[in-house]
């Protein structure tokens, strides 16, 4: 077992308040001190020169059910191939393919893999446009609640798409379903809005949606343009979100193939909602683009106006937070090294989001590698805009 040395790095840790020039070595797969000009005889030498070195990021809502359908993906794509230790899964298997999506797929993934159960039993096999929710058969509160105690290191909450599709005639009955289940289990709700599969089917407000959540619960979709999405008519916030989120609900960004919409997102900051958590939505559908991967997620907010520091403090300190993972999103001495190392090159390109709108970006964020333990694992090849 190799020991490792990261120097002439930027270590920026938001956490732990530290930012600058700083070496990090590790022994046995653990950090054990970090600090200036450091040296260890027969360690391996990373030079991280003009790289930036942080915290494991995290990916908090991606779909992972590798050859599930047309998105299921790869959880090492996404994960340490895109610069990145930690990647969830949001909902892709309900409780009765859950065995089989730890089996199969996060168990032998380089990356932490964690994951939401999906309420509906289906979880995603049907797709994203059928009625997964509106056969109340389809929520069996039993053996969900069995196979979050079987898993529940690794299961973070419950995954609910608030959309017309997916409820269909049951209407807003699976959320209280979920909500009741969600206070049982002492798990949050991952909350989908913005009815982007369906040209017929009628969202619920988001307002009324809003009715059953509760603080550490997230919505995610935060800058989605379709119908059930945070902004009224007006293009204003509906108050109620500002009042949700003063009380404790979190939002995530959740780019996907349909909803991260630029102007959305200027009006949703403009008026002064944060994302709690980056995500990428990330799928089979599109990893070729517009998503590509979380750096380039977080690069499209640096276009938004928001600093590094900000972004690398949403993917590792905010987003450990809304996962409920006190473990993620620091470097710690004495902890397994979880690291992501990112190159920010200052260079003009065009943003693009969801719908192919551009916006014009002076910064772009480049994986490198993703250390975990003794690990490296350096980024995937992939043509970045």
């Amino acid at each position: 077992m190799a020991d490792l040395l990261i120097k002439n790095g930027r270590l920026l840790d938001p956490a732990a308040e530290i930012d600058g020039r700083l070496d990090i070595l590790i022994r046995g797969g653990r950090v054990e001190t970090f600090g200036a000009h450091l040296a260890a005889v027969g360690a391996k030498i990373i030079d991280a020169r003009g790289l930036l070195v942080v915290p494991g990021l995290i990916d908090v809502h991606l779909h992972l059910m590798t050859g599930l359908g047309a998105f299921g993906a790869d959880p090492d794509v996404f994960g340490v191939g895109s610069g990145v230790t930690t990647v969830v899964d949001a909902g892709s298997t309900g409780h009765s393919l859950f065995p089989i999506f730890r089996r199969h797929i996060a168990e032998p993934a380089r990356t932490r893999v964690l994951a939401y159960v999906n309420l509906s039993t289906l979880g995603s096999v049907a797709g994203p446009g059928y009625s997964t929710l509106e056969d109340p058969r389809l929520i069996d509160e039993a053996k969900i609640e069995a196979a979050v105690e079987k898993h529940r290191d690794m299961i973070v909450g419950i995954k609910v798409m608030a959309t017309g599709a997916a409820l269909g005639k049951a209407g807003l009955e699976p959320l209280r379903r979920a909500r009741r289940l969600g206070d049982n289990l002492h798990l949050p709700l991952l909350v989908h809005i913005g009815e982007s599969w369906s040209n017929t089917a009628d969202p619920p407000p988001v307002v009324n949606v809003l009715a059953y959540l509760k603080p550490g619960d997230i919505v995610t979709h935060m800058f989605t343009m379709h119908r059930g999405g945070l902004l009224d008519a007006n293009g204003e916030l509906w108050p109620e979100v500002l009042d949700a989120a003063a009380a404790g609900v979190m939002f995530d960004v959740g780019h996907g193939l349909h909803n991260f919409n630029f102007e959305v997102a200027q009006r949703v900051l403009d008026q002064g909602l944060t994302p709690d958590g980056v995500s990428t939505d990330g799928h089979r559908g599109n990893r070729a683009g517009p998503v590509y991967d979380l750096p380039t997620t977080m690069a499209k907010l640096l276009a938004l106006g928001f600093g590094i520091e900000d972004v690398v403090h949403m993917t590792t300190v905010r987003a450990a937070k809304l996962l409920g993972r006190s473990d993620l999103g620091s470097i710690r001495v004495g902890a397994e090294a979880d690291l992501s190392v990112l190159r920010l090159e200052e260079r003009e390109w065009q943003a693009r989001d969801s719908q192919a709108g551009t916006l014009a970006a002076r910064q772009a964020l480049v994986p490198v590698m993703a250390i975990r333990g003794e690990s490296v694992y350096e980024a995937l090849a992939l043509d970045r805009p």
